[in-house]
C-alpha cells in the first residue's frame, strides 16, 4: 500500500519505491494536502495495480506502497508508516490472523483493514482478536471499501454490523476461558482503561507520569496475560467492564 506501482520488477525492490508516481496522481482535481497514507497487502499483482489506481482517484486517499509478503509488508510499515493497511486475508496465507498480530505489534500505529471473501461472525472474531480494525467482504462495492477505510483511519471499527455484534459477544463472553481484567495490576488496568479511551501510549505516559517504553512493555504482558492480541481487543473487553449489565 506504499506510493508506488509494481510493473513485473523483482519483488526484492518493490518496497522500495515511495517517490514513482501512478498515472493522475499530479494536478488531481480536488486533492487535497491533507492525505491518508496507505499500504497495500494483496496479490496477485493485476488486482493490487486495478485496486491502486481505484483508490488514486479519492482525492483524499494516497497509496504509498505495497508487499506481497510479511517481510516487505513489515519494511513498508516502518519506513513508510502508512495510516491505514489494506490485508488481503486468503492472499497472505493459511495464518492470515497470526501475520495480522505481528504487523500490529510491529507497527501499532498502522489501522489495519482486512479485504477477505469469508465475512461472517467467526472470520471477523478472529481479525478483530488479531488487532485489525475491521473487514470488507470481497463482494462489497468500492464505496464500501473506501468508507470502510475513513472509519478505521478514525480509530474505528468497520464490519457488518449484526456480525460485528456477534463477535464482540464472543469476544467479551465472561463464559470464554480467557482471563479477565480482575487479572489486571492496578496500573494495567489504568494503563487499559486509557486505551479504552483511544489514547496513544504517549498520551498515556504522560498522564501516568512514566515513560512511553514502560507503557509498551505493560501493554505487551495485558496482550500475553489476557490472550489477545492488539489495542482493539483491549479496548473491547476494557469498555465491557464499564457497561452496565441489564
Amino acid at each position: 500500500m506504499r506510493r508506488t506501482l509494481s510493473s513485473g520488477q523483482p519483488a526484492s525492490s518493490k518496497e522500495s519505491l515511495p517517490q514513482a508516481e501512478s498515472p493522475g496522481r499530479k494536478g488531481h482535481p480536488g486533492r487535497t494536502d491533507r492525505r491518508l497514507d496507505l499500504a497495500i497487502a494483496i496479490r496477485p499483482a493485476l488486482l493490487r495495480d486495478v485496486l491502486t489506481r481505484l483508490l488514486d482517484t479519492v482525492p483524499d486517499l494516497n497509496v504509498v506502497g505495497y508487499g506481497e509478503n510479511e517481510d516487505q509488508i513489515r519494511k513498508v510499515l516502518r519506513k513508510l508508516r502508512p495510516g491505514v493497511l489494506l490485508f488481503d486475508y486468503e492472499a497472505m496465507g493459511p495464518n492470515g490472523e497470526s501475520m495480522v498480530s505481528r504487523l500490529r505489534r510491529a507497527a501499532p500505529k498502522t489501522r489495519i483493514l482486512v479485504i477477505a471473501r469469508r465475512s461472517g461472525e467467526e472470520t471477523i472474531e478472529q481479525v478483530l482478536r488479531a488487532g485489525a480494525s475491521g473487514l470488507v467482504g470481497k463482494e462489497e462495492e468500492f464505496a464500501t471499501l473506501v468508507r470502510a477505510i475513513h472509519t478505521v483511519a478514525k480509530g474505528e471499527l468497520w464490519a457488518n454490523r449484526r456480525t460485528a455484534a456477534q463477535a464482540l459477544e464472543r469476544l467479551t463472553d465472561t463464559s470464554m476461558p480467557v482471563p479477565g481484567l480482575g487479572s489486571l495490576t492496578k496500573r494495567e488496568r489504568e494503563i487499559a482503561d486509557r486505551v479504552a479511551l483511544g489514547l496513544r501510549n504517549k498520551d498515556i505516559a504522560q498522564q501516568l507520569n512514566i515513560s512511553e517504553a514502560t507503557v509498551k512493555s505493560h501493554l505487551n504482558t495485558i496482550f500475553r496475560r489476557l490472550k489477545i492480541d492488539g489495542r482493539v481487543a483491549l479496548a473491547m473487553l476494557a469498555q465491557e467492564r464499564e457497561t452496565p449489565k441489564n
